[in-house]
């Protein structure tokens, strides 16, 4: 056995042996997801925390899903931190249309409660509720009728205070939302999932989390993570840390990305970049082995054979392949066959993604620029005119 022909294909078996066994975990976690639905015996009211800001993709049909939810006892709080704000007409039709049926009401939040700008409306929004349990959506996210019931049943579990759940894109038109589903349901959600199988330590996922009240004011409250960006990846561990458990609901929900371009997505998972190498900076390093293409094209390049080209081509074949049967899994279809190929410039484009997460720590987030030191911690850039105004 000529062990300087193996050697250098070592780190390509490693990553494809990494890949599948996180695919294979998440589709494990699936299967006993589906077979562990719960029953909810009580239905406590929930108060839906609905922070808006801006004209999100189909922002108006995103909001009637939550008036189609059945659901016992429930409360629909929508948050405006400006009047100016675009997504005040889509509030105001929605409280129109739904007046009578369901507790649906705007909440005018102050933008100077927190740092982040999110976290600034969760926290009016929390003050404005009135159920023991709060859900926190973002405005991109869909839902079936059958949505809380599944959230608050997982939360129902003994000593259990988060739950939150995986997200499945769907809805693409453009090129930058079908690279934006195909990475949350190729790569996030297995990642995710097979995180929660691994470990038993899941990521909490801010899109949709049904939190226990109690518990919440108990570690702090919205303002605990006030001054981060990555406020649903700490709240997860600080909830741990208190000695709460946080669990992973696997029904999915949709995150509605249809028309974004693809500039847009990548200036979005350049900022996640960034958070990741803020809160987890030991495995930031590690992240491009999870993407056995990337491995096989490096190796290629370095030693160039027709042997480390069939490799490149097997293990592009295996990728697309397995991105897609985990997209089936999460939103129950996979993108057309000819599109499949979009799964090879995705792993390029999120390296390139990767490698400006090194390059930078500033980001921009709801048109306020920060930037973001260790666990996530963001500081305000002051620009131009507003530097001299301080100074005056």
């Amino acid at each position: 056995m000529d062990l300087g022909r193996i050697l250098p294909f070592l780190p390509v078996a490693f990553s494809t042996t990494l890949f599948t066994t996180m695919h294979a975990a998440f589709h494990l976690g699936m299967r006993r997801g589906r077979r562990r639905a719960r029953v909810l015996d009580r239905a406590p009211r929930v108060s839906i925390l609905k922070p808006l800001a801006g004209m999100d993709d189909e922002l108006l049909v995103n909001l009637r899903s939550f008036g189609a939810i059945d659901y016992p006892s429930f409360e629909l709080l929508l948050g405006i931190a400006s009047v100016d704000d675009a997504a005040l007409g889509a509030a105001k039709q929605l409280v129109f249309e739904l007046d009578g049926r369901i507790d649906v009401r705007i909440v005018h939040t102050d933008p100077e409660a927190a740092t982040n700008p999110k976290v600034a409306q969760l926290i009016g929004l929390e003050e404005a509720a009135t159920g023991p349990i709060v859900v926190v959506s973002d405005a991109n996210v869909r839902v079936q009728p059958g949505y809380l019931t599944r959230l608050v049943a997982d939360l129902m579990e003994p000593g259990v205070g988060l739950v939150s759940s995986v997200v499945a894109g769907t809805g693409e038109r453009t090129i930058g939302a079908m690279l934006e589903n195909l990475h949350l349901g190729g790569n996030v959600a297995p990642g995710v999932v097979a995180a929660d199988v691994v470990s038993g330590r899941p990521l909490t996922i801010g899109k949709s989390m049904a939190i226990e009240r109690r518990a919440l004011a108990r570690v702090g409250g919205f303002r605990r993570v006030a001054h981060v960006l990555a406020e649903d990846h700490l709240l997860g561990r600080i909830f741990r840390a208190a000695g709460i458990g946080v669990r992973l609901s696997l029904a999915p929900i949709e995150n509605r990305n249809v028309v974004c371009g693809a500039a847009r997505t990548l200036e979005r998972h350049t900022r996640w970049a960034k958070m990741r190498r803020a809160i987890v900076p030991q495995g930031y390093w590690a992240e491009p082995l999870l993407h056995p293409l990337l491995v096989a094209s490096i190796t290629f390049l370095a030693i160039p054979s027709r042997g480390a080209a069939l490799m490149v081509v097997a293990v592009a074949a295996w990728q697309m392949l397995a991105a897609n049967l985990a997209l089936k899994t999460v939103r129950g279809h996979a993108l057309p066959l000819h599109w499949w190929p979009l799964e090879i410039v995705r792993v390029f484009a999120l390296v390139a993604c990767w490698m400006r997460g090194w390059a930078s720590r500033s980001v921009e987030w709801r048109g306020h620029p920060f930037v973001i030191g260790e666990d996530s911690k963001i500081t305000p850039v002051v620009k131009g005119a507003e530097r001299r105004r301080a100074r005056v």
